[in-house]
Order: structure tokens, then sequence, then C-alpha cells
């Protein structure tokens, strides 16, 4: 029996998948889906069902509740016997590692994810398994009558708890991916991906705390971006945000894994070096302000605002080719626990001072 319903579920992939689909795309709730059933979601589903399938003919079941499975004969399905769900301390039976069902989940986990980046709701993606769900029980019942054949009880308890395993899988991978996402927006810089001011004083507590304890040294570096007011105001903020995006993924790039690098605000950025003596943090200083010297900015022709001036890098027209804007520059400062400051608000006030220092004595350069 278990291997006859594999193969019903098998043989009807592609329809059960194109059946869902439609139902989905008729659906007033999920008007969502006429745009987003990718080919990536249809064919994950039909992964997942593959499996689905080979899980039913291996007779497996979640780790944590498995339903002990009477072996059936055709001509017992009327009258076989009914088992009900049993206790955890009774289970007996594992699913093997990296069978059908694991990689069924998988699949489920992979479109949760995949759902909560494409900007779904919960209640959508228990939608679509709903759906799902009633398409697979449609199709089992209308095949089953076909074959003369009676699905026990205890048949249909086992196909529910692999369905239901499915959906849990699937809607907790959302629900994850969604805190991963929430986490990640509450301290990061939206256009420059770096972290933000609030997660760099927190961070810097925590550095310092672990500088005074262990006496190792500490040096925060402040950049700022020189001249950003007349590219906003000649290109518009679109340009000069393209600028800011730059410049942050130079400062990322020469940042160790260890390091803390942070949009500060406005035009000016912030990278915590623990363990970290002032002479290494003016190499790495260093190392900044020659990659930002080198940098062009392409700004494509779509994103220039109408009657910004060409440069050499554009046509005569200013039509067929993008805009280079000349490569930028910044200002560094530099302050060390502990001869600079032995809290993070002195350690702050130094390497800002240093910074304007820098800014006053011409730009695009470290100061220390």
């Amino acid at each position: 029996m278990f291997k006859q319903i594999a193969e019903i579920i098998s043989e009807n992939i592609d329809t059960i998948t194109r059946r869902w689909v439609d139902e989905l795309r008729q659906s007033e709730r999920t008007q969502v889906h006429h745009n987003m059933l990718t080919a990536e979601i249809v064919s994950g589903t039909k992964v997942t069902l593959h499996n689905f399938a080979q899980s039913i003919a291996a007779r497996e079941s979640p780790d944590h509740e498995t339903i002990p499975m009477p072996a059936l004969q055709a001509g017992d399905l009327r009258t076989g016997p009914i088992s009900t769900r049993p206790r955890l301390q009774d289970l007996t039976a594992t699913r093997p590692l990296g069978g059908p069902l694991e990689r069924a989940q998988q699949s489920a986990a992979k479109h949760g994810q995949l759902r909560q980046t494409q900007g779904f709701e919960l209640h959508e993606v228990i939608l679509e398994y709903v759906k799902l769900r009633q398409i697979v029980w449609a199709t089992l019942k209308e095949d089953t009558e076909r074959r003369n054949l009676l699905l026990d009880v205890d048949m249909v308890a086992y196909i529910d708890l692999l369905l239901d395993e499915l959906m849990l899988t699937s809607t907790e991978n959302f629900y994850h991916a969604s805190v991963r996402d929430l986490e990640k927006r509450a301290i990061r810089d939206p256009l420059t991906q770096l972290y933000n001011k609030d997660y760099f004083q927190q961070r810097l507590q925590e550095e310092m705390r672990r500088a005074l304890r262990h006496s190792e040294p500490l040096t925060v570096v402040m950049i700022d971006l020189d001249r950003l007011k007349p590219i906003n105001d000649t290109y518009g903020h679109p340009v000069g945000d393209a600028v800011l995006s730059a410049v942050a993924h130079v400062i990322a790039d020469a940042s160790r894994q260890s390091d803390i690098p942070c949009r500060y605000g406005g035009d000016e950025f912030a990278v915590i070096l623990p363990e970290t003596a002032k002479s290494q943090a003016e190499v790495f200083a260093s190392r900044i302000l020659a990659a930002v010297h080198g940098l062009s900015v392409v700004v494509s022709q779509i994103d220039r605002p109408k009657g910004a001036p060409i440069n050499a890098e554009s046509s005569s027209n200013g039509n067929s080719k993008p805009l280079v804007l000349p490569a930028p520059s910044v200002s560094i400062g530099i302050a060390s626990f502990p001869e600079d400051g032995r809290n993070p608000e002195m350690l702050v006030a130094r390497a800002d001072a240093a910074l304007y220092r820098a800014k006053r004595e011409g730009r695009n350069r470290v100061s220390n």
C-alpha cells in the first residue's frame, strides 16, 4: 500500500503542481501569487512532492513522532487495524539521516526562506500549503477510487503527519528568516549595510571593557567623506548616496572579521579596531585613503539628474555613456586606548578631534 500511494503521488507531480499554481492564481486572497510563482518556486515544490512520495515508500516519519504502520495487504484495506498516535516515550523507529523526508524538509525550508525574502506574509505561506494539501488529497481520492483502493485510517494519519511536518518546516524557516531580517535591520544602516551608530556605541562599550580587563590596545578610526555636499548639490542625492555606498564598500573590504565598521551618521564612518595599536591603525587608515583615492563611481544614465554637467568620460550629447565621477577623498582621525582615552566617550571625542584636524590641514589625510 505504501508503494501504491507513493506511485500515485509520483505519477501526478506535474498535475498536482499545475493545479496548485492555478488554484493560487484564482484565489482572491493571494493576488501576490500572480507574479511570484516563479520557476524556482514551482520546481522546488516538485522536488518537495517527489521526496514526500519517496518518504511514504520508505515508511519514514519525523524523528519526534513516528506512527507504527501495520503491513497491510490490498484485501485487508477495509478492515485493517487502527493505531493511534503514540506517546513520545513509546517511539522506537526513527528516520534515517539524509533520507527522503529530510530532503523534503530541506526543500520546504528553502521555500519558507525564499517567500520571506520575497516579502510574503506568513498567512500566504500557510495558505500555499493548505492548497497543496487539498490537491494532494483530491488526487489521492480520485486515483484510489479508480484503482478500487480504500485508504486505511492509519495511512491517512501518516500522510497528514508528513504534510504537517512540511508545513511546519516551511513556516518555521519563514519565521526564523523574518527574525534574522529584523535583527539585521536593527543594527545595520540601510544604505551602506555597515553597522549603525547605535550598534557602534554598544560594541564600543563592550570592546572597551574587554580592553581594560585584558590590558589590550583598542583603536577607533573616524572617517569623513570630503566634499559630499557639492556632489549632492550638483548631481542630486541619489548620486551622493552612490558615492557613500562605494566608500562604505571600501571600508568594509579593508576591515578584518573582528573589526566593526559603522556608518556613524551622514557622511561620517567609524571603525572599531579591537586589539589594535595606533601604529597598526595608521596602516589600516592609509590603506583606506589609497583605496578611496583610486575609486571610480559610475552613475548610470537613468540616475543622472537633468542638467548635471558632463565630464570627460561622458559623450558630447550626454546620452550614450554613463557618468564617471572624479575619485572622492576622505579625511581620517585616529584615537587609541589607553593613551588617548580610557572610556568610550573620550576615545570618540579624541578621534573626532583628530578627524577635524585632518580636514583643517587640507583633507585627504590621516591625523592622530
